[in-house]
């Protein structure tokens, strides 16, 4: 047994009486709930013989408050600093950050952001390849260029790196260039691997113009490509590619534009939610699409009422981590960069929708405002993310205060699935670590279950 294990069984056997004893007052709850009882205040203490009430000890405050709060309420608001500080791991977002300074097309892309992985290390005014010129993402193409790309390829055989198209725990694919023809490169960051290229194309395209998503189970690699001239100013092309083989399994040429799409995290790969913005009409949509026939399997007409179309209000579409909700976040497209030199600055108007996961209908609204222009800084500082256990949601809001600007991070509670499958779900991710989840004495399906991974095919 190596040390990472033994100390994730000796966190195991610390933590299960108190985890042992959340369950069992779930499981009373739960069962008051089905036959339409009124909770018991009184019985909390006996509803598990042998285990201690400790949960004060290792649960923080939020967890009690949250047993007691409807859907949609406010759990917890802090400043940035203190975010940062700690409350972020106490809020159950361990390591979590939603600020960057970084600028987009220049440090960072609408996928990946370079300060939150790490590379913080690489001088912005001199180039590591002297001999080229500067372009956008030069500092984001430098780092994988020169740390993770073979010498062969690049010195040799004269492969670039333009910028990140799409990442996930431990994949990047990477958009690359070789006389003047794009194509895509695999990465993996856990052992530091070039995978190889896959989906040559006829032309370089922009960086900026193309969107990519990974499936959860990271077997394949969905990208949407940009118009190609006035002939085909009617039609978006969308490649499906093969991880494994490296292969293209399927085009999809639509009448519509899309440029914002991810994948449901219970499907392998099979499932996504799209945006659709119609070109010819003021139409738009929200679509949960097979991917196999590309039908849709529900669909949401009028997902954004406020604005005229999705594009490019719509800056970031993905699922919560059970895939019960789309998150969407549109937000004003003016830059405000020269009125902040000029010191007059005003705040973006900022909203999040969230809609079903299965039926695409629209569940509720939270407006917000930000001091950041949307066209240029890194997508961090606007887009919401959602703690381990998934029935969380925080984002940034600011406020102004005399002469300065008080940022603030708020902690919504999302709604949950009707099951005690899933509540149970909540408790554990509550108390264990992802790490120590994978210890735990389950069965490998419900380990999976436990960590969000797919479950249908």
């Amino acid at each position: 047994m190596t040390l990472v294990q033994e100390r994730n069984r000796r966190v195991v056997q610390l933590q299960l009486p108190a985890f042992l004893h959340r369950i069992c007052r779930l499981s009373k709850e739960w069962a008051n709930w089905k036959m339409g009882a009124e909770e018991s205040k009184n019985t909390d203490d006996n509803c598990c013989s042998g285990c201690s009430s400790t949960e004060s000890d290792h649960f923080p405050n939020m967890c009690r408050k949250e047993l007691d709060t409807t859907t949609w309420t406010l759990l917890h608001q802090c400043s940035l600093e203190r975010w940062n500080d700690g409350q972020s791991d106490e809020s159950g977002f361990p390591g979590v950050l939603l600020r960057c300074d970084g600028l987009v097309h220049k440090d960072c892309s609408f996928s990946f952001c370079m300060s939150h992985q790490g590379i913080i290390n690489i001088n912005r005014s001199a180039s590591i390849f002297s001999f080229r010129k500067r372009s956008k993402f030069a500092k984001m193409a430098e780092h994988f260029e020169y740390n993770h790309i073979p010498a062969q390829m690049s010195s040799i055989n004269h492969f670039h790196v333009k910028s990140v198209i799409c990442y996930s725990d431990r994949l990047v694919v990477l958009h690359i260039s070789r006389n003047t023809n794009s194509q895509f490169g695999l990465l993996d960051l856990h052992v530091n691997k070039f995978l190889g290229i896959f989906g040559k194309q006829a032309v370089e395209y922009q960086s900026e113009a193309l969107v990519g998503h990974l499936s959860p189970d990271q077997t394949r690699c969905l990208i949407r490509f940009p118009r190609l001239g006035p002939r085909y100013q009617d039609i978006a092309f969308l490649h499906l590619y093969d991880l494994a083989t490296k292969g293209l399994l399927k085009e999809i040429c639509l009448t519509y534009d899309v440029y914002h799409f991810c994948f449901d995290p219970r499907f392998t790969w099979n499932r996504v939610a799209v945006a659709k913005d119609y070109l010819q009409g003021h139409g738009k949509s929200l679509d949960l699409v097979q991917v196999g026939s590309w039908q849709s399997v529900a669909t949401n007409a009028h997902a954004c009422e406020t604005q005229p179309r999705f594009h490019p209000f719509l800056k970031d579409l993905c699922y919560s981590h059970d895939g019960c909700f789309v998150i969407a976040t549109l937000l004003d497209v003016n830059c405000f960069c020269r009125e902040k030199r000029l010191r007059n600055h005003r705040p973006i108007g900022c909203a999040i929708y969230v809609s079903n996961g299965d039926t695409a209908e629209t569940l509720y609204y939270i407006p917000f405002s930000r001091y950041i222009c949307p066209q240029h800084n890194c997508p961090v500082n606007y887009k919401p993310v959602f703690s381990v256990c998934g029935n969380r949601m925080a984002f940034v809001q600011d406020l102004p205060c005399e002469q300065n600007v008080m940022s603030l991070v708020q902690v919504y509670k999302l709604p949950s699935a009707l099951s005690l499958q899933s509540k149970c779900r909540v408790i554990i991710l509550q108390s264990f670590t992802p790490e120590c989840v994978t210890s735990l004495p389950l069965p490998q399906k419900l380990i999976d279950y436990l960590l969000f991974r797919p479950e249908y095919n």
